[in-house]
């Protein structure tokens, strides 16, 4: 989604109400002001009837990237690989750090607009698969937002670990709030932060939950993820959309 077709997330906000008015999307300013709260359970069930008919899209979404990343990675290795030779160690090297910079930035857009299809099925807009492709275009800002993520997190991890886990929960919303409400990197970390840290510990007990159905899927073959990664796709897209709403789609 383009920026010019959001408000001003920023905005004062007009009042501190609990709930936007009718039909109207809080600006970033009002989601964070108006405060929110959720039931695990109730999210999780509300996901799970929404997985219905968007199981195709991100599986299908799934494999046509793993392809294309696959496909990529070879040609950046026959690429680069002429950088490297069995007596180069310095170039072995310097070719496997640009073949895997190269294609982990790939997996970003596609992250992106995998978290674009669980909003848009939270906020019962219209879903399709080429949104988990349409985001290519905002590279840049969320190579960006990913980078300052890791690096915030990993030094939280050195620092104690805690600070580390607090934080890999905190921003877990950032990667979308580029996407969907166009904010800069710092502002899509920061707005993360403050938004999960009012019930951090309830999102932390949410995503260890899908971590542990995730698992427990993985259990008979993997074909229970299937049904598991469109509801952890989908549960965060309700989180989403319960803090901060979701804007309408661009024509």
């Amino acid at each position: 989604m383009s920026e010019s077709t959001a408000p001003n997330p920023y905005a004062a906000p007009s009042s501190n109400l609990q709930e936007a008015p009718s039909g109207q999307v809080p600006t970033i300013a009002e989601a964070l002001s108006r405060g929110y709260d959720f039931n695990i359970g109730d999210l999780l069930s509300e996901a799970w009837q929404r997985v219905k008919g968007t199981k195709g899209i991100i599986i299908g979404g799934f494999i046509v990237f793993y392809v294309a990343l696959f496909a990529a990675t070879a040609v950046l290795g026959f690429i680069f690989g002429g950088l490297a030779s069995e007596d180069n160690i310095a170039g072995i090297i310097i070719a496997q750090l640009i073949i895997t910079v190269l294609a982990s930035a790939l997996s970003y857009p596609f992250l992106a607009g995998l978290n674009m299809v669980g909003i848009r099925r939270a906020a019962d807009q219209p879903v399709s698969f080429n949104e988990i492709f349409s985001h290519f275009g905002r590279l840049v800002p969320l190579l960006i937002t990913a980078i300052v993520m890791m690096i915030l997190v990993y030094v939280g991890m050195l620092l104690l670990i805690i600070p580390g886990i607090y934080l890999s929960v905190a921003y877990m919303l950032a990667i979308p709030l580029v996407v969907e409400r166009g904010l800069s990197p710092w502002q899509a970390l920061e707005t993360s932060r403050k938004a999960i840290s009012q019930h951090w510990f309830k999102v932390f007990g949410l995503f260890l939950l899908l971590g542990i159905i995730m698992g427990l899927s993985m259990i008979p073959v993997g074909i229970g993820l299937i049904w598991t990664i469109p509801l952890f796709i989908i549960s965060m897209g309700v989180l989403y959309r319960t803090i901060f709403g979701v804007l309408p789609p661009a024509n």
